[in-house]
């Protein structure tokens, strides 16, 4: 038996939108204000689980974990690290790497303070590609090394974790994870137990959004919900797969960057 990991995928907590993160109107809808936030974590906190790193769960033995993620390497990601240590827990931060230093996101000293509050800070690929799974393997290959190659320079230790930028996955997507070393790879699939490619682990998360309230997310880590969560994502995958063409305008449409104010 594995163990049942919930894991949960942020991206911005931040009242300001255009502070932090993507400017894409794409983006809207998974940016949690700051109180929302904070009566989520204590939802998080009045449940049998506290949150820890995928590092310290040991995957041959049964047991209930909450991991609690941020992708996209945002400016708010400081705010949230604060937030996470003012309750003694630790959280996963995925940087795009390309990204690092631009106007809304973490600078050099911003990732370099996340991983010295403890968190552990792996890759969100180089540049972000929209739908990683149209990639061919060499330019997935080149997206997670180069991403790789930044944040050991930048923090001085092998990267061992990833998140799937866009969330789409596929066996190649996977392989190629397992192929750049990784010993973690986070999804956008919500599912509680974990996967075995090669000599990674995949993993599952819950995406948070602006419109889930606190009483869901303390469900999910009571670890009640997930079922119906898979469920609705699997037929948002099989719309995907059957109509990619209409998927691909709308991925187009809505992550086009709006101008800064």
């Amino acid at each position: 038996m594995t163990p049942h990991l919930a894991g949960f995928m942020y991206h911005e907590i931040a009242d300001d939108p255009a502070a932090s993160g993507f400017q894409r109107p794409g983006a809207r809808d998974y940016r949690v204000t700051t109180r929302a936030f904070a009566a989520q974590l204590d939802a998080v906190a009045r449940g049998a689980v506290s949150p820890a790193l995928v590092t310290t769960v040991d995957f041959s033995h049964p047991g209930r974990h909450v991991l609690l993620t941020f992708d996209d390497g945002g400016k708010s990601a400081l705010y949230a690290s604060e937030e996470l240590r003012r309750r003694g827990w630790r959280g996963h931060f995925f940087i795009v790497t390309d990204l690092v230093g631009a106007r809304t996101f973490l600078d050099v000293a911003g990732v370099r303070a996340l991983r010295a509050a403890g968190h552990l800070v792996g890759s969100h690929s180089h540049t972000h590609p929209d739908i990683f799974k149209n990639l061919s393997a060499t330019r997935m290959a080149d997206e997670w090394r180069i991403s790789q190659d930044r944040l050991a320079q930048l923090l001085g230790e092998p990267c061992i974790a990833a998140s799937v930028p866009g969330g789409d996955i596929s066996p190649e997507v996977l392989q190629s994870a397992d192929a750049a070393g990784f010993r973690y790879l986070f999804t956008s699939e919500p599912w509680l137990e974990p996967r075995r490619v090669g000599s990674c682990w995949v993993l599952g998360r819950y995406s948070l959004k602006a419109a889930n309230d606190a009483a869901q997310v303390g469900a999910l880590a009571r670890f009640r919900g997930w079922r119906r969560a898979l469920l609705v994502r699997r037929v948002k995958v099989l719309l995907r797969d059957t109509f990619p063409h209409l998927y691909g305008q709308y991925v187009r449409r809505t992550t086009r960057e709006e101008p800064a104010p």
